[in-house]
């Protein structure tokens, strides 16, 4: 991205680039759309919204017309004015997708069958198929109703299912079974709800392969479809001269966007490492294209015609990539991105880059308001930002004048930027950060813009002796470079894990990364208090956070039909479980995210329920469904063990339906508490409840409610 690195400059530690209407105008509209996502709409508070919009148009209106804009006491309250319009717009414009507000979305009909078209290319990963399911008609009792709203499918694929016969575009009739988007119910768990709203979805189904009846096909955006059709012929190209499937998987991620067959492995050595924007076809990419393409064309930066026609040749390379790729959503950010920071180099308006990233993501956000809710949006945003603040004050503050070293100096200042832009947002995330992406941006970049280079060369290859040289020589790069990155991830410290920071933590560093940035370039006392504050508050908020996770405790996670009982203290976890492995995907899904606050997912201890063997260490001992950490005691009943005498237990999780009621248990158990998890009926909860309450004794259902969590009185030490 050295092209919007270099396009700011500092002179005398002054920013230049101070005319920039649309950072106004983005910035209102994204506060307004991100109140939307966060305020739940309701009728009145709609009506109110409209209403306070009219107000605010008329008021400008008026004081434009009695003005005619020539008294200039007013101007601050009509662009007030005018950002607050903006601000409403987008919060209104949040709002009427929602099915509290948009009375012809499907939820809002009984229907007994529904017909949509397959709105995105199916992804397939473990034996299930998932694509977004636009909804056209709702089939009803009492007739057949247009309607609109999207649901997430997911498809059981069994060994006969064939998943190619189902393609954007596709129109299917399926039964009407959804159910709504559940939020989060363990602690940290990602929250998939929050995810599924970002894509303007409320609601899920989850269908076997042949419950679904195929009406049609080729409905959908033929630009669309013709874009993911050229990508999957791309793809089988591919497939076709790169015989190994890791270098396989990386070519097709890296030049096309595909990442439906990449191996997990290679996911967490591009992550561990910070080079994971290699395989999100993004920005980076795009930028390859532009800087190869703006290179070869040098020869028309002479005079105002030519650098139109320069212009659109860019402008149909970018977008022509970005029709290779399928038109993914981070391609289509980056290009609309990448298009207006174009336009303002080409015709020398560079001293206005700001303005130019504003105008983007303000397009972006009128088009689709949920945008600000997606974080590869917000990523994308922050590490353009990162590079176009940061990498000029660098490269004022540390002149290189050699020109074989100022490349090098100029990419550890774009990482440096990039990094420092979009890393604190990441950790908040994804809760790790690389130590080493600079040595491993240095060295991912060439292999990363040859790999590009050497793929489109094979695309456009016909078949033939060529075309497999070529294949070959890109799998032996792609390889190396596999390798050398995984030499990397092995080195100490590379990548620290558990970070978690909250929001406003998160706001804190970036207040502290700006900071820094305007105390070394102003060199302001004023600045080196605020970075000084900052720091406290950093630490201070660190110090906190360490105490309030310090106390000991159990959780009871929400695992659906499974078992999972987990215990913290400080530093250490525990957990104990009817799953086989840590390695499970409910267990990454819903257990680990908890539990790896406290410690890595090497070191938490795990027991697994339903052995014969006695597990014992210094703080914790589990024994045929019953166990104690510290000072506090489970049991888990199912009503096939028997016990002599009385017990005295602190939890009892109840679990697959025992048969008989609570008495037999009370009568060789004494608890504070019942637990009755999901893999109970909602009989047999119904009965277990309303005989705990008649006995006065505490109930709490875990089945579509929050984890229970037990705090440990005895502080565990």
């Amino acid at each position: 991205m050295a092209f919007l690195a270099t396009s700011e400059s500092y002179d005398g530690f002054t920013l230049r680039g101070d005319h920039a209407p649309f950072v106004r105008f983005s910035l209102a509209l994204a506060i307004g759309t991100a109140v939307g996502c966060a305020v739940a709409p309701t009728w009145p508070l709609y009506l109110m919204a409209w209403g306070a919009l009219a107000i605010a148009l008329g008021v400008f209106l008026t004081i434009r017309c009695l003005t005619r804009l020539r008294q200039h006491r007013y101007y601050s309250v009509l662009g007030l004015l005018v950002l607050l319009a903006w601000g409403l717009t987008g919060c209104l414009l949040t709002w009427q997708t929602d099915p509290a507000i948009d009375r012809t979305h499907f939820s809002h009909f009984e229907s007994k069958a529904l017909v949509g078209l397959v709105a995105d290319e199916p992804v397939v990963r473990g034996g299930h198929a998932r694509f977004p399911f636009a909804v056209a008609r709702a089939f009803a009792s009492e007739g057949v109703h247009e309607v609109t709203g999207t649901l997430m499918l997911t498809i059981q694929l069994d060994e006969g299912s064939d998943i190619e016969q189902l393609a954007y575009g596709d129109e299917l009739l399926i039964p009407s079974g959804y159910e709504r988007v559940t939020p989060p119910f363990n602690p940290r768990e990602l929250d998939y709800q929050r995810y599924l709203a970002g894509k303007n979805i409320w609601h899920q189904d989850y269908l076997r392969m042949d419950q679904l009846k195929k009406l049609d096909g080729g409905k959908g955006n033929p630009f669309i479809a013709y874009a993911l059709a050229l990508r999957q012929r791309m793809v089988a190209k591919f497939g076709a001269y790169i015989p190994n499937r890791d270098a396989y998987s990386v070519a097709s991620a890296l030049i096309l966007g595909y990442r439906a067959e990449m191996d997990e492995r290679l996911v967490q050595a591009f992550s561990k490492t910070g080079t994971i924007h290699v395989l999100s076809v993004s920005g980076m990419h795009v930028v390859i294209v532009f800087w190869l393409l703006a290179n070869l064309l040098w020869w028309m930066d002479r005079g105002k015609g030519m650098r139109i026609a320069k212009f659109m040749l860019l402008l149909l390379a970018v977008w022509g990539y970005a029709l290779l790729t399928g038109f993914s959503p981070p391609v289509l950010r980056a290009s609309i991105m990448v298009s207006f920071v174009m336009a303002a180099t080409i015709f020398g308006q560079q001293n206005r880059i700001y303005n130019s990233i504003a105008a983007s993501a303000f397009f972006l956000l009128l088009y689709q308001p949920r945008f600000i809710m997606d974080v590869g949006f917000q990523l994308s945003y922050l590490a353009v930002l990162g590079i176009v603040f940061l990498h000029p004050l660098m490269r004022y503050l540390l002149p290189v004048g050699n020109r074989w070293v100022r490349p090098v100096t100029d990419y550890i200042g774009i990482s440096i930027g990039a990094q420092a832009g979009a890393g604190p947002l990441a950790a908040h995330y994804f809760h790790q950060f690389p130590l080493y992406f600079l040595p491993a941006n240095l060295f991912i970049v060439l292999p990363a813009s040859a790999m590009m280079y050497l793929g489109f060369a094979l695309l456009i290859m016909p078949p033939g002796q060529l075309a497999l040289w070529a294949g070959i020589a890109l799998e032996k790069l792609i390889l190396a470079t596999n390798a050398a990155l995984a030499c990397i991830e092995q080195w100490p410290m590379a990548s620290i894990q558990g970070i978690w920071l909250t929001w406003w933590e998160s706001t804190l560093v970036y207040v502290l990364i700006v900071a820094v940035a305007m105390a070394m370039m102003a060199r302001s006392r004023r600045w080196a208090y605020g970075v000084m504050g900052c720091a406290t508050l950093l630490v201070g908020a660190s110090f906190l956070q360490t105490f309030s996770d310090a106390g000991p405790r159990a959780i009871v996670f929400n695992v659906r039909r499974n078992l999972a009982v987990g215990f913290v203290n400080r530093e250490e976890a525990w957990l104990y479980t009817d799953l086989p492995s840590i390695d499970d995907r409910t267990i990454g899904y819903s257990v680990l995210p908890a539990l790896e606050a406290h410690a890595s997912k090497d070191d938490i201890r795990v027991v697994v329920h339903g052995l014969d063997s006695v597990y014992r260490d210094q703080w914790m001992y589990a024994k045929g469904g019953v166990l104690q950490f510290g000072d506090v005691r489970f049991m888990v009943y199912d009503g096939t063990d028997a016990y002599s005498g009385r017990i005295a237990v602190d939890v009892v999780i109840v679990r697959n339906n025992p048969r008989g009621s609570l008495a037999p248990l009370l009568e060789f158990v004494d608890c504070q508490q019942l637990v009755l998890d999901g893999s109970n009926y909602d009989s047999t909860i119904d009965r277990w409840t309303a005989e705990a309450k008649a006995a006065a004794l505490p109930v709490y259902v875990l089945k579509d409610n929050f984890a229970y969590v037990w705090p440990l009185q005895s502080p565990v030490l």
